[in-house]
């Protein structure tokens, strides 16, 4: 009885876990290579980007110019690649990350 209660808990955390980024957009598939899965703090090469305190206007700049281009905020310390290139991205495709990555805080 106790096992059929830890498998459906288990089975049931699973679905759960996995509903969170059902609605990841398809986009993100390029940023998770680096950033992970937000809220998870997995990212090797680049930061978490629900711990990003950017404004979207910098969001669409980083993805647009990379890390090459003027008024762009510090290096953070403790990622493996410092330079982002930059992505084929719309603004459009930015503004819907931005959204989604804010949604899951």
């Amino acid at each position: 009885m106790i096992y059929r209660y830890l498998a459906l808990t288990a089975l049931a955390l699973v679905f759960a876990g996995g509903s969170a980024f059902a609605d990841m957009p398809k986009v993100y598939k390029k940023c998770k290579i680096c950033h992970g899965i937000p809220g998870k703090a997995n990212g090797k090469v680049g930061p978490d980007l629900v711990t990003s305190d950017w404004p979207i206007e910098q969001w669409v700049a980083q993805a647009k110019f990379g890390s090459k281009r003027d008024n762009r905020p510090p290096k953070r310390a403790k990622y493996k690649n410092k330079k982002m290139t930059k992505q084929k991205v719309t603004p459009e495709q930015v503004k819907m990350i931005y959204d989604w990555v804010h949604t899951t805080r």
